[in-house]
């Protein structure tokens, strides 16, 4: 007995079930290369064994996608049923780019194990990412009712903003800020959606500036909610909040706090109005003068954002009292003189309002006076007082 015993041990160590077991713990023990190095013999080795050499090839850096595939179609060939081979070969499908083979391996998962959360997460990103909305939705929506994923909830409502349902898509994000915790993630991710849809979709201002105030709390120095709070606050009329949150922008300008793309643009958009036609947006520069003397600039877009027009304004002395300043505000190819009563954007806005019969036109100043000429001067920002009060300045 002792004898036939030790005959089935050698068989059992010479057959391809000790291969398996030998890959399987080099599996283990992480030793991709030494699988990989397997890969020639796969039409001798076992499914299982090929599954294992196929997810090697996926363990490398960077993925060998092509080759996984190859050995996991050659597992399959082999009649290895198992969903993780399935969920593997989805992924290398994915890799490849190939998301069409990618969807149908994830549906052979799912007929192994239906409505398995991994699966049908990972099935809901790809038909999001080919486009399928309503299928990507229906997935989603599927795992919001069998799981309490946060993933699943968001992305409702981002399709329904999509589809332009927003209605349904605002509910969803109110919902949403209740059910995530406050401040993490998909809390702030959500209550970037609802500062969107209220400021852009249902011109509720005061609310998406309580939203965004909100986002500022966790965030302080996020540079697009310091534009997004100083826009705001001027759609909801709030002007002298406006100008201490834009004076706020200036001083971080200047003490190199912002990020490098606003030192290269020089500007940073402090205010827009929809109009039927198309939107205004008025910019801040941040040095005039590097910029032609522009302290602020409003640019007219077109509903296919083709910039139309272009209106700056920027300060000078007065010639007759260099103590006081006047606007240059320059509308086209036009360039006027102007009384500063106001040297901030509040008095950059009232430019817009007055008659023609009070702009003073340069050229014939210049050509008048060349004294005057000569006393007008670009007026550098440090001699520029930007308090919210507003500046009373007399004119001769």
């Amino acid at each position: 007995m002792k004898k036939i015993s030790l005959v089935w041990i050698a068989l059992a160590l010479c057959t391809p079930s000790f291969a398996q077991s030998y890959i399987a713990r080099l599996w283990n023990t992480k030793s991709y290369d030494k699988i990989i190095a397997y890969a020639p013999k796969a039409e001798s080795l076992s499914g299982r064994d090929n599954m294992t050499i196929g997810r090697a090839f996926m363990a490398t850096q960077p993925p060998n996608a092509a080759q996984a595939l190859k050995h996991y179609d050659l597992a399959i060939s082999k009649r290895l049923q198992s969903e993780d081979l399935y969920y593997f070969r989805a992924e290398a499908n994915y890799e490849l780019g190939q998301l069409n083979d990618a969807l149908a391996d994830l549906d052979k998962c799912l007929e192994f194990r239906e409505n398995f959360q991994k699966y049908l997460l990972f099935k809901a990103a790809i038909e999001y990412e080919l486009g399928r909305k309503d299928a990507a939705y229906n997935t989603y929506f599927t795992l919001s009712e069998l799981y309490d994923k946060q993933t699943p909830y968001y992305m409702l409502a981002v399709i329904n903003i999509e589809r332009e349902k927003y209605y349904k898509a605002r509910e969803q994000v109110e919902d949403n800020l209740l059910r995530f915790e406050r401040g993490e993630d998909f809390w702030r991710l959500t209550a970037e959606q609802q500062v969107e849809l209220e400021w852009r979709i249902f011109k509720e201002y005061e609310k998406a500036l309580k939203t965004q105030e909100a986002l500022l709390s966790y965030k302080p120095n996020t540079t697009s909610y310091l534009i997004n709070r100083l826009v705001l606050q001027r759609l909801a009329g709030k002007d002298s909040l406006a100008q201490i949150s834009e004076n706020d922008l200036q001083r971080r300008y200047n003490e190199n706090e912002l990020p490098l793309s606003f030192y290269k643009k020089g500007s940073i958009k402090i205010a827009e109005e929809y109009r039927n036609n198309g939107i205004v947006e008025d910019f801040r520069t941040f040095r005039p003068q590097l910029f032609d003397n522009v302290k602020y600039a409003r640019f007219y877009v077109s509903e296919l954002g083709n910039v139309v027009g272009k209106h700056t304004a920027g300060l000078v002395r007065n010639p007759h009292d260099s103590s006081l300043f006047m606007w240059e505000f320059k509308r086209g190819r036009d360039q006027f003189l102007v009384p500063a009563t106001d040297t901030n954007y509040f008095g950059f806005q009232a430019l817009f309002s007055l008659p023609d019969s009070s702009l003073v036109p340069i050229a014939p100043v210049r050509m008048i006076d060349s004294t005057i000429e000569r006393q007008l001067r670009v007026v550098p920002p440090s001699e520029v007082s930007d308090s919210t009060n507003t500046e009373a300045i007399k004119m001769d």
